[in-house]
């Protein structure tokens, strides 16, 4: 099921198109936690899993996003969220294996910590008090998923954004498909 557009998809766009000169280049690692039959060096950095089920920052039926965490507790918490969130027992998630990922981008967006005034400071809050899962289930867009299509759309390789299940800890979402010449995203 392809959800609906978000009802402010535009002035999101609108709003991130005016931003995209902030996007800076990135280099790092990255932390992401499988399944084991999803934990092979391909499958963690194809995005595919997410492009048919959706994810917090890219709709059900849409495109690539690989989910990664800047710091490996917050994989295994990011990793967890869904079972807790459908009230599934833990141990039914396990066993998971961590993959390190070399990420090196030349256009990402972060959104971690926004002034007030910044045009994203409102919707990064809405989306974090959306229940994006709901939402897509009901056949929508969340305001996460309208931000992740708007920068998908704009060009950008990836956004940094804050986690919501783990505080303090952060995320990067990237766009394989929109690497540009020299960046890559690479398991270790």
């Amino acid at each position: 099921m392809e959800n609906m557009c978000h009802k402010e998809l535009h002035k999101i766009e609108s709003a991130l198109r005016s931003c995209v000169d902030r996007a800076v280049p990135w280099v790092g690692e990255v932390f992401r936690s499988a399944a084991p039959k999803y934990a092979g060096t391909r499958d963690m950095t194809t995005g595919l899993g997410s492009a048919r089920a959706g994810g917090r920052w890219n709709p059900a039926g849409s495109f690539p996003t690989v989910y990664a965490s800047l710091e490996p507790e917050t994989a295994m918490s990011e990793s967890l969220a869904t079972f807790r969130y459908y009230g599934w027992a833990l141990h039914s998630a396990l066993p998971r294996l961590f993959r390190a990922i070399h990420a090196e981008l030349a256009s990402v967006l972060d959104l971690r910590e926004l002034p007030p005034r910044h045009p994203f400071h409102g919707w990064m809050e809405r989306a974090f008090e959306e229940d994006w899962r709901a939402l897509q289930s009901r056949g929508w867009d969340s305001t996460s998923q309208a931000i992740g299509r708007a920068a998908y759309t704009a060009g950008l390789e990836g956004l940094l954004v804050p986690s919501h299940v783990s505080p303090g800890g952060g995320n990067l979402v990237a766009f394989p498909d929109r690497l540009r010449p020299g960046s890559h995203i690479q398991a270790l």
